[in-house]
């Protein structure tokens, strides 16, 4: 029977070299969230016929992603199959893309149910676009920038090692302000924040730092998905400081981003406000993702 070892940060040797180079442009496939939502997903993975899969089990349901890295796709989704009989639970694959859809749906004709929730879709942008703000459709962008520079005695730089206790106290501040014990989201996003800045290293992720006066009011970090696409997991600001999420953005990816051609700035779950500002900045595209029930 297949057995399945729960993600732990010395598998990064093991995973991220696979999910570092696949096509798809998920955030779900960064090592850094396996790690930072492990909480909250309990991740854990199996290594079947030379390929990844790994399996997401919130609230204890199992939810199989579909196979990454080199091999026999619907050999390993047989045995997928075969396992879950075995065990007497349903087969569920999640995060499937149109690709992937397709290809189910050519291995295993009217098989699957496909379930989509537009609450998880990825927002994916041209990293250009976000850099220049050139056009009408982003002035409103433009005048925030350019009225933050000219309020505020501001400095952008990379995030070093040094900055992470600071960038610790600020959301502290941020959680403050905006956690409340019936916004399971928000709690949820705060631990995921936390783990991301305890290990910065670990992870070798990128990161940038605002400043105004020497005082930390946003800061933003994130790792690539493949080689043109680069994931921004975490980006925190203080709402006091008017234009704040838009300068880290801007800044963040003109500094450190300008060589991936598209940045991936996650889901908006749902959230009306959150919508409303991943739509602002007109993205290329809403990623699709799947849920697949086998009848």
């Amino acid at each position: 029977m297949l057995s399945f070892k729960l993600i732990k940060l010395e598998d990064r040797t093991v995973l991220h070299p696979v999910v570092s180079q696949i096509p798809y442009q998920l955030c779900n496939f960064t090592f850094t969230n396996m790690i930072i939502w492990g909480n909250l997903y309990s991740p854990a993975y199996s290594m079947i016929d030379g390929m990844l899969v790994i399996v997401s089990q919130p609230k204890e349901k199992i939810y199989f992603n579909f196979p990454l890295g080199t091999g026999n796709i619907k050999s390993v989704i047989d045995k997928l199959i075969q396992y879950t009989r075995e065990k007497e639970i349903p087969f569920k694959l999640t995060n499937i893309t149109d690709e992937m859809k397709i290809l189910l749906e050519e291995y295993y004709p009217d098989k699957f149910i496909f379930s989509l929730s537009h609450d998880y879709s990825d927002y994916l942008y041209n990293t250009q676009n976000l850099i220049f703000l050139q056009g009408r459709k982003y002035q409103s962008k433009r005048n925030h920038i350019n009225k933050f520079k000219n309020t505020y005695n501001y400095q952008y730089h990379p995030m070093r090692e040094e900055d992470i206790p600071e960038c610790l106290q600020m959301h502290r501040q941020w959680s403050i302000l905006h956690c409340q014990k019936e916004n399971t989201n928000l709690e949820s996003e705060s631990c995921a924040t936390r783990k991301a800045l305890q290990l910065f290293n670990q992870l070798e992720l990128k990161g940038g730092v605002l400043r105004v006066d020497g005082k930390v009011i946003a800061f933003t970090l994130g790792q690539a998905i493949n080689p043109t696409t680069f994931d921004i997991c975490i980006e925190k600001a203080l709402s006091d400081y008017e234009g704040a999420y838009t300068m880290i953005n801007q800044q963040f990816l003109k500094h450190q981003l300008s060589d991936y051609t598209y940045v991936n700035r996650e889901e908006d779950l749902g959230e009306e406000g959150l919508r409303k500002a991943k739509l602002s900045y007109h993205p290329l595209k809403l990623v699709s993702k799947y849920n697949a029930t086998l009848i």
